[in-house]
């Protein structure tokens, strides 16, 4: 029995070694495969690139982890205060994430 997979159908084309550059640098900027990059533009996916790069990326997840410390110490206070937050504090958090939400758009 073959590769297990879903897509059971294979399409094979030949590309010079230019075309294959510039399939291969595109690709990396969507980081995919030149295979999976070429079949999404065949199937007619309009693409935009990331607007994050992968040092970006790794930055916001140390930024997201930070608030989600921040978050769970709000939560535990306001456990161990009968519900009550600090809203100064939750303002802050609120800000934060508006501010990491800025860099997508």
């Amino acid at each position: 029995m073959g590769e297990n997979r879903k897509d059971n159908r294979q399409i094979k084309f030949r590309v010079s070694d230019h075309e294959y550059e510039e399939l291969e640098q595109t690709a990396n900027n969507f980081h995919m495969s030149v295979p999976a990059f070429a079949k999404k533009r065949a199937m007619g996916y309009r693409m935009k690139p990331p607007k994050v790069d992968k040092s970006g990326a790794i930055e916001i997840a140390k930024q997201l982890r930070a608030i989600g410390n921040n978050v769970n110490q709000l939560t535990r206070r306001a456990n161990a205060s009968n519900g009550k937050i600090d809203s100064e504090e939750l303002q802050a958090i609120k800000k934060e994430l508006h501010e990491i939400w800025q860099q997508f758009n």
